[in-house]
């Protein structure tokens, strides 16, 4: 089975989990960039006006694979925005696919997760893999949004958040 990782990273923290991920599994790893610079503000201005930004690679280098495994932040409990167009892609010509997030994890998780990405790609997706940086910080004092926002991980994270990950992978989909 052809497989990608198709990554999208803010902060850096899913682009280096996606290339740990794809060198376990000995997939390729597609980076998603954007030409224009992003910011709390345009991840605001996104959310409020339903955008979907430019990227590249064009969505349609998914086409050459059979197994998509993004890896993108969660924002606002919706899979990252830049990842859209990929999404949208599945829509219209539906793969297998699965979605890895390490994001900041709110007191309840991202639950609305699966269901978010299911109305995206107009199908479920055969793995969810929703890992938090909340985990990965002390319970006390409790975090704060700063502290969250501000976590890059440890070579030591990586390794085990990717060991994670990879786990529940291979326990839900053949690779």
């Amino acid at each position: 089975m052809k497989t990608a990782v198709i990554s999208y990273s803010f902060t850096g923290n899913n682009e280096t989990l996606a290339k740990q991920i794809a060198e376990e599994i000995k997939a390729e790893h597609i980076k998603i960039t954007e030409p224009r610079k992003r910011t709390f503000g345009t991840i605001a201005a996104d959310l409020v006006f339903g955008r979907a930004p430019r990227t590249e690679p064009n969505p349609q280098v998914m086409a050459a694979y059979d197994l998509i495994i993004f890896v993108a932040p969660v924002w606002m409990g919706q899979p990252a925005f830049p990842i859209r167009a990929y999404l949208k892609q599945l829509k219209r010509h539906p793969q297998k696919y699965a979605y890895v997030s390490i994001s900041g994890g709110g007191p309840n998780g991202n639950q609305g997760l699966p269901g978010a990405l299911k109305r995206r790609a107009g199908g479920e997706a055969a793995a969810v893999v929703d890992l938090h940086i909340t985990d990965l910080l002390p319970p006390t004092p409790k975090p704060t949004a700063e502290a969250v926002n501000g976590y890059r991980l440890t070579a030591q994270d990586v390794e085990n958040l990717a060991e994670r990950a990879v786990a529940i992978l291979t326990e839900k989909l053949p690779l």
